[in-house]
């Protein structure tokens, strides 16, 4: 089912922060966190399909688990969350374990290294991970996992050594949508770390990634990049940091082998202003179905006492899809009750079905307001765009909602959304209204 509105997670998140002694996981030593939820969820045309399907309603009881713990050294962070959930639709009753997440995170630093391990794990409806607007609809089951590790040596050596290497797996189940295929994604890179002086650091290394898709003929791809890297402060205030690379990428689909080469580069010059940064940015990169993109972009970010600013603005070319205009722009200001956003942003991308270039806008309005010291009022407005010669999809989502501090450890949220969208089927809405009741509390063994 697609949580339709971005206040159906976000009350909740909201609700989970302002429990006391929440702050106290940075207090050192092992902190481990319980949590239950149960929320009501009413939804009509939740897929926003046309013709308009009828009213679901679930219950939807979710469980989760905390631990942190720190030392002066390192620190280690899990955490796992899953629901049952019932439901109750045009496709009759049902009762199912979903919503599945599993996060883990450590890092240890010590002067000479630094070593990080992450992995992530997360199992929903395909259509509830918001990657595309053309996933909206989507059937099935999604499951994405991802593992990563990366190990720096030789901090304080003139010459250092850094490792990563990264597995990424996304799977689905009972599906129909064709373009909805499983892959696997390895990466890995090794680099060498040259310290010239104290303000020019080299860099010389490879990476390397290979990925499957199990479409028809099952897609392969294997990219290696060799490069090499200074980043030199120029002065107290400007950075100059350059890195040349040459990317070579084979591809095979249905026993046809192809081969793609050039360059994979970029220059980037920042400079520290009286208050924040502002940087100029060139990039040249080279994909296999694309052909070769150049981005110039220029951004300026600052924080002040109650506001918190970035914006960029710049031009990309790719071989295939010609020139076009990018940039994007971040504000939140802090209230004395609250706190208002404001982002703006557009971008474009490549689709290999189509072969063509997908422009997508973004524009969203959000509101927090704290109307005593027990409840919160959250508001959001967005407006997304997505336009390719294919296809042209637009939507609009309303979202409002409230948290309540019951006690220090109950609260009661609620919100309702309502999503427009039009594409080449049409026009399609869905509202949507919630309640949910959630105990979390925390202590130190």
């Amino acid at each position: 089912m697609r949580r339709s509105g971005h206040l159906l997670g976000g009350v909740c998140a909201l609700s989970a922060a302002l429990v006391p002694g929440a702050g106290r996981a940075q207090e050192g030593g092992v902190l481990l966190t319980f949590g239950i939820e149960n929320r009501l969820e009413i939804s009509r045309n939740d897929d926003l399909s046309i013709p308009a399907s009828g009213t679901e309603i679930a219950n939807v009881t979710l469980l989760s688990f905390g631990l942190s713990s720190e030392t002066a050294i390192d620190r280690l962070d899990f955490g796992v969350t899953g629901g049952i959930i019932a439901r109750d639709g045009d496709s009759g009753s049902e009762i199912d374990f979903g919503r599945t997440a599993l996060t883990f995170a450590y890092h240890r630093e010590v002067p000479s290294a630094v070593l990080d391990l992450a992995a992530e794990f997360r199992t929903d409806d395909a259509d509830a991970f918001g990657d595309d607007l053309g996933d909206v609809g989507a059937v099935g089951t999604r499951s994405d996992l991802l593992l990563s590790a990366r190990l720096e040596t030789g901090r304080t050596s003139t010459v250092g050594l850094a490792f990563g290497l990264a597995y990424d797996r996304t799977e689905y189940q009972d599906t129909i949508d064709p373009d909805l295929v499983d892959s696997d994604e390895w990466r890995a890179d090794l680099a060498a770390i040259l310290r010239f002086s104290e303000v020019a650091t080299g860099r010389v290394g490879i990476r390397y990634r290979h990925r499957e898709e199990e479409d028809l003929g099952t897609t392969t791809t294997d990219a290696g990049t060799v490069f090499a890297g200074l980043d030199y402060a120029i002065s107290e205030r400007t950075d100059l940091s350059v890195e040349l690379g040459y990317t070579d990428t084979e591809t095979e689909d249905g026993g046809v082998i192809e081969h793609d080469r050039g360059p994979d580069a970029s220059i980037r010059l920042s400079y520290d202003m009286p208050v924040g940064t502002a940087y100029a940015l060139l990039r040249v990169a080279t994909d296999a179905d694309e052909g070769q993109r150049e981005t110039f972009e220029i951004g300026r970010a600052f924080e002040a006492q109650r506001d918190t600013f970035s914006a960029s603005l710049g031009l990309t070319h790719g071989d295939e899809t010609g020139t076009d205009l990018i940039g994007s722009l971040e504000w939140t200001r802090a209230l004395p009750d609250g706190s208002v956003g404001l982002r703006v942003q557009r971008s474009v991308a490549y689709d290999v079905d189509d072969d063509a270039s997908v422009t997508d806008s973004t524009f969203s309005l959000s509101w927090a307001k704290n109307l005593n010291d027990t409840t919160t009022f959250l508001f959001d407005a967005s407006y997304e765009n997505s336009d390719s010669p294919s296809e042209r999809i637009e939507q609009i989502s309303l979202d409002a909602g409230v948290s309540h501090m019951l006690t220090a450890d109950w609260s009661l949220s609620g919100g309702m959304g309502y999503t427009i969208r039009h594409d080449a089927g049409g026009r399609a809405e869905s509202p949507s209204v919630f309640v949910a009741i959630s105990r979390d509390f925390q202590f130190r063994p």
